[in-house]
């Protein structure tokens, strides 16, 4: 009899990442809902030996002792990013092999970046401001800039700023990135010049995109420094990681309203009520929701799905989560 893959998901989850997808995977799925308890979840995967189990927001967190409790289970495939919360560290330091999203959500992420320049550019804070809360009409609003032809430079270079080379390709702008691991063949690839600085990045360019990757090197990287190398008027973009910028001297630049700041992650999250940042008319802000968007969910599935077949056929899984990765999660 073929093993079922067992999925700890709700029934929502079931029908944005699962339900859309086309694969004939979908039929031995077995799901097994998060409200009936760790207990329900043990017995399935143990009735079945299923050496899978999916798993995403509001499944089942996962004792340390689950390996001991499920010793069939080779393979947890997590539909979503962060999976702290229900995946402890210790079960991928005994060798329980752990995948997430990995790249199908990067397009979208760049979608949101490209939301976040514009929405800067046009002032869009200040025009609902002004129409909604003082239901006035242009007064007091600064002149909007266009993003056509401007300089972008990106820290960063990995999947979201590739895609988001091709979102801007548009724009015709002059594109700029900061990422020393990446190779020349890939700046050339995406018709994106390579900066020798990060000092150069910050200073030269209308509009920056933060997307480093979380490290202990680069945490705290963008300081108080960099933020006011930016040109008035400048654009500072984040969708990568909130702590990669210094948190408190963001604050003291944004109060200061030079620059146009777009974020969808901060340091700490969820942002503090009583964040700085909040109500400033030059700063929009999103609550880290860059992506994945409810429509394109099942991508993500599609994904696992992939990592699955690969499983079965004794092949490399793709976004295999190891331990320093894990550690840089939020």
């Amino acid at each position: 009899m073929t093993q079922p893959i067992i999925a700890s998901l709700t029934q929502p989850m079931f029908d944005q990442f699962i339900a859309p997808v086309d694969d004939e995977l979908v039929s031995r799925l077995v799901r097994v809902d998060p409200s009936l308890g760790y207990a329900a979840l043990v017995e399935a995967l143990n009735a079945s030996h299923a050496p899978i189990l999916m798993t995403a927001w509001q499944s089942v967190p996962l004792p340390e002792s689950f390996l001991a409790d499920c010793p069939g289970v080779k393979v947890v495939c997590h539909l979503t990013g962060g999976m702290r919360p229900l995946i402890p560290r210790a079960l991928i330091e005994r060798g329980l092999l752990v995948t997430n999203w990995g790249d199908a959500i990067t397009d979208t992420v760049a979608e949101a970046a490209l939301l976040l320049i514009l929405s800067c550019l046009r002032r869009s804070v200040q025009c609902q401001m002004n129409l909604h809360i003082r239901k006035g009409w242009r007064e007091g609003i600064t002149e909007p800039d266009s993003l056509l032809g401007r300089k972008v430079g990106l820290h960063g270079l990995g999947s979201v700023a590739r895609h988001l080379t091709r979102f801007l390709a548009p724009f015709a702008c002059q594109v700029s990135a900061y990422s020393p691991p990446v190779p020349d063949e890939l700046f050339h690839q995406y018709h994106v010049r390579r900066e020798a600085s990060l000092d150069r990045l910050f200073a030269e360019n209308d509009v920056i995109v933060e997307l480093a990757a979380l490290t202990p090197q680069t945490v705290g990287m963008v300081d108080e420094r960099l933020l006011r190398l930016i040109r008035p008027g400048g654009v500072l973009v984040n969708v990568g990681r909130g702590p990669v910028i210094d948190g408190a001297a963001l604050a003291r630049v944004a109060l200061e309203g030079k620059i146009w700041i777009g974020l969808d992650v901060t340091d700490p999250e969820p942002l503090p009520p009583d964040s700085p940042l909040r109500g400033l008319e030059n700063v929009f802000l999103t609550p880290h929701m860059a992506g994945p968007t409810v429509d394109r969910r099942y991508r993500c599935g599609i994904h696992a799905f992939k990592n699955i077949r690969a499983f079965m056929r004794g092949e490399p899984l793709d976004a295999v989560i190891g331990l320093t990765q894990y550690d840089r999660m939020t």
